[in-house]
């Protein structure tokens, strides 16, 4: 599975791969070897490239995790892909997204809104079908659904703007 970490502003690509009772871990274009062992919630135990680490790991938000190592805490975010793309569709700090944009082409499986109904931020409204997987695409902010663009059943190109909302009524 392909992710990107997000860490002091720089994207750093990770590939994980289940190998023999274990993992190859990808990190900047060098691999390690990772067998991990869950302790306690929150707590593991490591084995990299034959080396023992124990990490606990506290989540205080959908896709940031705050890493303790024996030499400190690192804050990382851990993206998808498909997160990395509906992370751009928002913006810069305080940008509202008031679209959900196909992060790639696909087949819209199930629209979940209807115009006219409340939406808050990371409401799912839309299923998307790319590359075999179906993905549930989020409103990037609250609003209101102004007008839906895509069908059932429709193929859609990457970027094409599916479901249209509009700022909250205050």
């Amino acid at each position: 599975m392909r992710y990107v970490i997000m860490r002091d502003g720089r994207e750093i690509p990770v590939e994980v791969l289940e190998k023999n009772g274990g993992y190859a871990v990808t990190v900047d274009d060098k691999t390690y070897d990772v067998d991990s062992e869950f302790v306690l919630p929150g707590l593991y135990s490591l084995l990299v490239d034959g080396v023992s680490f124990e990490a606990s790991v506290y989540s205080p938000e959908t896709d940031v995790y705050n890493v303790h190592l024996y030499d400190g805490m690192r804050r990382v975010e851990l993206l998808s892909p498909i997160g990395l793309v509906l992370r751009a569709q928002g913006g810069g700090a305080g940008a509202q997204a008031l679209s959900v944009k196909a992060p790639m082409p696909g087949k819209v499986v199930k629209v979940l809104v209807e115009p006219g109904q409340d939406v808050a931020k990371g409401q799912g409204v839309i299923v998307v079908e790319a590359m075999k997987m179906q993905n549930e695409l989020q409103a990037l902010t609250d609003g209101k659904v102004k007008e839906i663009r895509a069908k059932e059943g429709e193929s859609v190109e990457g970027g094409a703007e599916l479901v249209v909302l509009e700022a909250p009524d205050d």
